[in-house]
């Protein structure tokens, strides 16, 4: 059966930029409306202390790849310390939070499918703001929208 789709290649000097927070570049790799909202990959560096707050994604799995760095990282009631070559598979609904717990930059690969763990962060993006600077409605909003749910922001 047929797709519709076409495969395509994205260089490593491509991809949507995003300044998600102070020295926190993401970049968006493989966008959901380019493949149907099947998949979405972004790439993000990571400072130290950084990370987000617990959460879940009511209908994308994810899979983190860290690609430099050291990380902590909270899948359901489990903590792990994951570094460089690490691989962290995410199911829908588990309660999950990661943090740079290193003294130097990290950086990890995201990918969610299908792609509404992503979509969302294409949303803000295209808000042309950090993150800390879009109105924290307008966040919530799309983020529920897509599927994302904050459960707490205090965690180790």
């Amino acid at each position: 059966m047929a797709s519709g789709l076409e495969g395509f290649i994205v260089a490593p000097h491509e991809g949507m930029a995003w300044g998600m927070g102070p020295g926190r570049p993401a970049v968006f790799k493989i966008l959901t409306d380019a493949t149907d909202g099947r998949v979405g990959v972004f790439e993000e560096m990571v400072p130290p202390g950084v990370g987000t707050p617990l959460h879940i994604h009511r209908d994308s799995d994810e899979v983190i790849y860290i690609l430099s760095g050291e990380f902590i990282a909270r899948l359901g009631d489990r903590t792990h310390r994951i570094s460089t070559g690490a691989w962290a598979f995410v199911p829908r609904t588990i309660v999950h939070g990661w943090r740079n717990c290193g003294t130097s930059e990290g950086r990890a690969l995201f990918m969610f499918a299908p792609g509404g763990g992503a979509k969302s962060f294409e949303e803000l993006c295209r808000q042309g703001k950090s993150l800390p600077e879009i109105d924290p409605a307008v966040r919530a909003e799309i983020f529920e929208r897509n599927g994302h749910t904050v459960i707490t922001r205090d965690w180790e």
